[in-house]
């Protein structure tokens, strides 16, 4: 029996518990969206509500607080994008360019509109919050995996952990930074000049020809 003293069925329960989620559902998507357009700052638990259609009792009862909706958003965009990632490198043509198709892959991730959330939270929120320590973790955490998927690639093509490890930071790196240093630029061609010649580097460095397949 619930609270009230009504006999619940499995049936019911499923049911109750299934409208429980789609309501959490519509919470964090509505906090996602109003993130994305007017940035942490500017959020309000109140204009959620209203984003998703339910009431503000109904909005606290799944995430008391501010912060505690933040991170239970934060952690949704990262499942998000990690499964990208992994369909992206699971995706790979073992006969196209390695260090192409994960720059492309490190371009996608950081002008995707779940990296300019969480580069807005991290620049908005202190270190040592909940809000701010679990951006840093969950980026951390994305990071790494991300490393081991594309790991795996170079690897096939001979290159040592030790030495693949590196060219996937320095691709990653140079993405992040051309990201965010041209964010509504209009120098598209001068950045992809920029990837290129780093690209170009990296062959250089390490033997990897444009079509070299796996073993």
């Amino acid at each position: 029996m619930d609270k009230s003293g009504i006999r619940q069925t499995p049936k019911s329960r499923t049911l109750r518990s299934d409208q429980k989620d789609a309501t959490r559902e519509l919470i964090l998507e509505a906090a996602t969206q109003l993130l994305s357009e007017h940035g942490y700052a500017s959020l309000r638990v109140a204009a959620v509500a209203r984003e998703a259609g339910v009431s503000l009792g109904g909005q606290l009862h799944h995430f008391p607080s501010k912060d505690g909706l933040v991170v239970a958003v934060l952690e949704r965009l990262s499942q998000r994008v990690m499964r990208r990632a992994a369909q992206e490198a699971s995706r790979a043509p073992v006969d196209e360019d390695l260090l192409v198709t994960i720059s492309r892959s490190a371009e996608r991730f950081y002008t995707a509109p779940e990296f300019l959330i969480y580069l807005d939270i991290f620049l908005s929120v202190r270190r040592h919050t909940l809000v701010g320590d679990t951006a840093i973790r969950l980026l951390t955490s994305q990071r790494s995996e991300t490393e081991a998927l594309w790991l795996a690639h170079l690897k096939k093509r001979g290159i040592p952990p030790s030495e693949g490890i590196l060219i996937i930071r320095a691709i990653w790196a140079l993405s992040r930074g051309l990201a965010i240093s041209s964010a509504g630029e209009a120098g598209k061609s001068n950045k992809q000049a920029t990837i290129n010649y780093a690209i170009e580097a990296l062959r250089h460095r390490t033997g990897l020809s444009s079509g070299q397949a796996a073993d």
